[in-house]
């Protein structure tokens, strides 16, 4: 396990979780584009059912309340757009910090996976070494007689 692991780990989920608010904010931002579009459709639907006499009346201060309602779900549709902006700010910064911490292990890793490999290498030259001097010892005249004497 790489010392890096727990801190990935950890960035991990406080990207999850700085994901999952962003999420929920853009749920509430469509919730507000929801309640605009709610709004239009029954401003349409009242102004279509203007037969009546008392409706005129009622419907101008349907109108009146409705523009109020409209410029405060403006406003809330800003404000929220705003919101979401900045968290996506912060959203790219924590992976920015994630992918960061994930470039330092892959690094570390392939360091020592090279590590590893000299090291066998280093082995195995020392093996062939020891088994070439074998079989010249085993080869050559002024061994031989030392090993018959």
């Amino acid at each position: 396990m790489s010392r890096l692991d727990g801190i990935i780990r950890l960035r991990k989920w406080e990207l999850d979780e700085k994901r999952r608010v962003l999420a929920t904010l853009l749920g509430e931002r469509d919730d507000i584009v929801a309640a605009i579009e709610a709004l239009d459709e029954e401003i349409s639907q009242q102004s279509r059912h203007t037969d009546l006499e008392v409706s005129s009346f009622a419907l101008g201060a349907f109108l009146e309340g409705a523009r109020v309602r409209q410029s405060q779900l403006a406003v809330m549709l800003e404000q929220k757009d705003e919101e979401v902006v900045e968290h996506q700010e912060v959203v790219a910064e924590g992976f920015r910090e994630l992918k960061t911490f994930e470039i330092a292990q892959s690094r570390e890793l392939s360091r020592l996976a090279a590590e590893e490999a000299k090291q066998e290498q280093s082995a195995f030259d020392e093996l062939g070494i020891q088994n070439h001097a074998r079989e010249e010892a085993l080869v050559d005249p002024k061994y031989l007689k030392m090993r018959k004497a």
